[in-house]
């Protein structure tokens, strides 16, 4: 997720970091999902949601609500941006049972609604690079080993 609290740049074209990337669209949103070299998968939902996964498949990253969520010790915690000394810093703070399982159950309509025009073959997939089988096959494997429940990693980091 950029550190600027702007709408994001276009993803399928200047999301280098993700090697294998493709969009469709969804539900009347752009959906974006990019794949890192070791397989880790982001998943952007238009501006807002956005899902960041680690190789595992396990949730790391969460925009959700314009709320910026980051895992810690396989829990979800809301990183509020406070201003110190002139830097911007997030200070973890707990997050609310109702608030997850309102994060949870966004990514589970998204992942469904994935998995539907997937295996149904009801999306036009704009795909990066020239790499329309590769983005594919990822997919595929990705949604066929993602495991539930949503798994939360021990950090947001890669």
């Amino acid at each position: 997720m950029a550190k600027q609290e702007q709408d994001r740049e276009d993803l399928l074209r200047d999301g280098r970091q993700m090697a294998i990337r493709g969009e469709t669209t969804m539900n009347d949103t752009v959906v974006t999902i990019g794949f890192r070299d070791a397989g880790q998968m982001s998943l952007y939902c238009g501006p807002d949601p956005v899902f960041q996964f680690n190789a595992g498949q396990q949730l790391r990253r969460v925009f959700f609500e314009g709320e910026r969520y980051a895992a810690d010790a396989r829990h979800l915690v809301r990183l509020d941006r406070a201003t110190r000394g002139g830097k911007v810093q997030f200070v973890a703070k707990h997050v609310s049972e109702d608030r997850y399982a309102a994060i949870i159950k966004s990514l589970d309509r998204w992942i469904g609604d994935l998995r539907f025009v997937v295996t149904q073959g009801h999306a036009e997939w704009r795909v990066a690079d020239q790499q329309e089988a590769a983005f594919h096959q990822q997919l595929s494997r990705w949604l066929d080993a993602m495991p539930q429940p949503i798994e939360i990693a021990d950090s947001p980091n890669v």
